[in-house]
């Protein structure tokens, strides 16, 4: 008969192994329940010939307190004891994958999905520490995720008594997740976990950790000397609030760091993602990794090694959610920079140092488009601030002094709110440009509402009917469009003013640009909570709202009703927008 571990434990089978450490699933032989031990060599204190007593072990202590903790987002402790030269941690059984499996096959994660892992990891941190317990070696591998995407640290303790054991020069800590103090042996307090914690979100976020070097004298100047990439300048879904809080973690000098873990958390949580969203994201990645890896229910569970998934079924994931950070950030890219080289076109078109007096284009034309297109594929903002440059350029020179003012104070603003930070808020603005030259302007906000947080959508919906104004002076002489093929030449500066003043004297224009600004707000409202239902909502009332700005438009026109023509862009985008709800929402910026 199998020999029991305590007593008590039947071993099913090894579910991992490190360096000082053996995880393995068991049965509980008196419960009748599956639990995780992991068995902790202390061989540089005990024999099994040995007398000392289990509490003369240094460190034994210090973890059995540790495993006092009782908090959601931390694994249950059942027993912690030692035999000869075994201490035996049994723990809750986790049906699931580390961090560590997760990151490995997704790179960088979703903001949603990072910003669910950092809220729990925060949350035990928060509750140990209440508790005068430190973690001391944060790290994907001590992050589970269950199959219901729960997420829980494990081996709280662990690190006292690994160091006390003699694994280890650094009170138990990994490289690449201990600040220097630690490193050095110094005392390590609250602040030792939070660096530990933000170097781990920044692993998430940007898909690598410049910290994680062999050897603890390169981990020390990796720390000291280390280029780290700006996280909300590799992936469009961040902002600068992001990078200030996780930056200030991560100061070399604790006493720059946040107090407590509980401010980092309260710093980083508002300029994330939506945590319950991602703890659904997390369910269905965790559930394929076990239905493909087929040992989650066989002992792989257990607190550290499962078998990352490969491929399998996406069900209940929307396909928004489905796509990697780093190819969101390509497609933004890849429309920016259409959307971009459009409007420098049309600019360069008017701009006669691009163009020969027989109509044809220099090699400064093509610069300018080449610049643009260049400029949007590095950075979307870069591209729209280029490109709207350009229309400004194109303005003055036509003669419409006053129209670029207009045109480069609203782009400043759009710009400076968001456009030049966030992909989808440039995107958003600059592709008012390219809808309004066929004729679909009123796409403009319902795509602000889909994409953006409010303040965003706003934005960038002022500055499309900014834009729209400006080159319905061309000709059109309506928000809906400027029309490329009609208009696509700027008249003289005398037509232009005339046209400007004429639509700023119309009331029917305001009642069209206050459409869309009030379509933008309700639409990002209802877009905001990710919900597909509340989202078409959003949508049908965003489109309602276009359409009753097109109804006011035309009576404040002197015309009883619209005619089909009038009412098809608003209805036509209105549709189109709704649809893609079924895709689900992105998160908001």
């Amino acid at each position: 008969m199998q020999n029991l571990i305590l007593n008590r434990y039947r071993p099913l089978e090894e579910a991992g192994a490190g360096g000082f450490a053996t995880v393995l699933a068991a049965w509980d032989t008196r419960i009748q329940r599956r639990v995780a031990i992991k068995c902790l060599r202390l061989d540089g204190y005990v024999s099994p010939a040995d007398a000392r007593s289990p509490r003369e072990i240094p460190g034994l202590d210090e973890a059995r307190t540790a495993a006092m903790l009782s908090d959601s987002h931390i694994v249950g402790v059942y027993d912690f004891d030692a035999s000869g030269a075994q201490a035996y941690l049994i723990m809750e059984y986790m049906d699931g994958v580390t961090l560590t499996e997760l990151m490995r096959e997704e790179g960088a994660l979703s903001l949603d999905v990072a910003t669910c892992v950092f809220e729990a990891v925060a949350g035990a941190l928060e509750t140990a520490h209440e508790n005068q317990v430190l973690h001391l070696d944060i790290k994907p591998d001590n992050v589970l995720i269950n199959r219901q995407g729960q997420v829980k640290v494990a081996d709280f303790g662990l690190s006292q008594l690994s160091h006390a054991a003699g694994y280890g020069r650094a009170a138990g800590g990994t490289i690449g997740y201990m600040p220097l103090e630690q490193m050095r042996l110094e005392a390590c307090d609250a602040r030792t976990d939070e660096w530990a914690l933000a170097a781990l979100t920044y692993e998430m976020l940007v898909g690598e950790n410049p910290f994680r070097v062999p050897g603890l004298d390169a981990a020390e100047r990796a720390i000291e000397q280390a280029e780290v990439f700006v996280p909300s300048m590799v992936r469009g879904d961040l902002n600068e609030e992001v990078d200030e809080a996780l930056f200030g973690a991560l100061a070399i000098d604790r006493d720059d760091r946040f107090d407590s873990v509980e401010l980092f958390a309260d710093a980083m949580l508002p300029h994330m993602g939506d945590a319950r969203r991602g703890a659904r994201e997390l369910a269905v990645l965790v559930g394929e990794a076990c239905d493909d890896g087929a040992d989650c229910d066989e002992g792989r569970g257990a607190a550290s090694a499962f078998l990352p998934g490969r491929g399998g079924s996406y069900a209940g994931l929307s396909v928004i959610d489905r796509i990697a950070p780093r190819t969101k950030s390509l497609v933004a890219r890849l429309w920016a920079a259409v959307v971009c080289g459009f409007a420098a076109f049309e600019a360069a078109a008017n701009i006669p140092a691009c163009m020969t007096i027989a109509g044809r284009m220099e090699p400064a034309f093509w610069g300018v488009v080449g610049v643009a297109v260049a400029a949007a594929l590095a950075w979307p903002g870069a591209g729209a601030a280029f490109a709207v440059g350009t229309l400004v350029v194109a303005l003055a020179l036509s003669g419409s002094p006053f129209l670029a003012l207009a045109l480069a104070l609203a782009g400043v603003a759009w710009l400076v709110l968001g456009g030049a930070r966030h992909h989808a808020c440039a995107n958003v603005g600059i592709t008012a440009v390219l809808a309004g030259a066929f004729g679909f302007a009123p796409v403009a906000p319902l795509l602000a509402g889909y994409f953006l947080n409010v303040k965003h959508a706003v934005a960038a919906t002022a500055f499309a009917v900014v834009s729209a104004f400006c080159l319905a002076c061309a000709g059109s002489l309506d928000l809906t469009g400027w029309n490329v093929f009609a208009f696509g030449a700027m008249p003289g500066a005398s037509a232009m003013e005339d046209a400007a003043l004429s639509l700023v004297a119309s009331p029917n224009v305001w009642a069209m640009a206050a459409s869309w600004l009030v379509a933008a707000v309700v639409g990002s409202l209802l877009c905001a909570r990710g919900n597909r239902g509340l989202a078409a909502c959003g949508m049908l009332a965003a489109t309602a709202i276009l359409v009753l700005g097109v109804i006011a438009a035309t009576r404040l026109g002197g015309a009883d009703f619209p005619d089909v023509a009038q009412l098809a862009p608003a209805l036509v985008a209105g549709i189109a927008m709704t649809c893609a709800t079924a895709a689900g929402v992105p998160s908001r910026e």
